[in-house]
């Protein structure tokens, strides 16, 4: 069975546990089955937190109500993935840590401490217990730094022709952390899932490849130089779509989006159609898992709670109808 996912931004906007509950059981009359809760992001932690009770935002889920909100979504058939994104989006976590933050970005992690590791896999392994009914885990690895300025860092650099010898390019060392988190991420019992837009990009090159036990969410091509989804399936991923030009739901309408429309999206969408219009194969899309509506709370007080039910109803009613239409 095909995912019909739903990714919710409650990093940067705090979302009560009733409100995740409704729109749990919204996600069962649409016969989605899969909710992706982003919880850390740079302007907040939403999860109460044993080991670093500090990171914690003060508008957050207690671990008693993850769970209940882990068990309703179990009884309505609805997976819940659990999504700590790093070494990236990590501003808030480094207002708490400022050692382990990468030299001329305050949104990044210092990928080349092993301290720094060793502190985000802690938090992994935290999660990873709260969250163990769960078969994936999202770790995010996407807008890390401008990757066509990876000689604007010169500790990404060093650290990874240290490593890699001397053609190495300095996208080694985040390649290194993502399969290294990755792996620590299967050891506790997950299948990772990454974002696309770091790897395999067309003008750089990298000594390390991504490890193959993740999983694609594939949202963007916005830069002509992000690897094509069809890469992505020809070196053996599994992909799901994520496309951000029809179902990313961003409050505020903030970088550059619209809110997504019912009449946009039945008239051009097909699930083969992926961002940048990118059309796949029946062939390549087995490769394809699913889709998915995200809703990003880049500006959080531009909707309530209420406000934000309200204006996923139609866009998301029209993907799951494209959706139907095509099997």
């Amino acid at each position: 069975m095909k995912e019909i996912a739903l990714m919710l931004d409650m990093g940067r906007k705090f979302y009560t546990k009733d409100w995740i509950l409704n729109l749990i059981d919204h996600m069962h009359q649409l016969n989605m089955n899969t909710l992706q809760l982003h919880f850390s992001e740079n302007e907040g932690f939403r999860i109460a937190c044993d080991n670093y009770p500090q990171i914690v935002s003060e508008q957050h889920l207690t671990k008693a109500e993850v769970r209940d909100i882990i068990a309703h979504a179990n009884r309505q058939g609805i997976q819940i993935i659990p999504d700590l994104d790093t070494p990236g989006h990590v501003k808030h976590l480094l207002t708490f840590f400022p050692q382990f933050q990468l030299s001329g970005d305050d949104r990044a992690l210092d990928i080349t401490n092993p301290q720094a590791r060793a502190f985000i896999k802690t938090l992994y392994q935290e999660y990873a217990e709260l969250f163990a009914e769960s078969t994936y885990f999202h770790i995010g690895a996407d807008e890390f730094i401008d990757f066509d300025k990876v000689g604007d860092y010169p500790a990404l650099v060093n650290h990874a022709k240290t490593h890699y010898g001397p053609d190495a390019s300095g996208l080694e060392t985040y390649v290194d952390y993502t399969n290294d988190i990755a792996t620590y991420v299967t050891s506790l019992g997950f299948i990772p899932r990454v974002w696309n837009d770091g790897f395999f990009r067309t003008n750089r090159h990298s000594l390390v490849t991504l490890t193959p036990h993740v999983e694609i969410t594939y949202w963007t091509r916005w830069h002509p130089h992000m690897a094509s989804a069809q890469t992505f399936i020809e070196r053996g991923y599994q992909l799901i779509n994520f496309c951000d030009n029809y179902f990313y739901y961003v409050l505020g309408e903030a970088a550059g989006y619209t809110y997504p429309t019912a009449h946009k999206i039945h008239k051009e969408w097909v699930p083969h159609r992926f961002a940048q219009a990118q059309y796949l194969t029946p062939e390549q899309m087995v490769s394809v898992k699913g889709s998915a509506f995200a809703i990003w709370s880049d500006r959080p007080e531009a909707q309530t709670e209420q406000e934000v039910f309200s204006g996923i109803q139609a866009p998301l009613q029209a993907m799951i109808q494209c959706i139907a239409q095509a099997t």
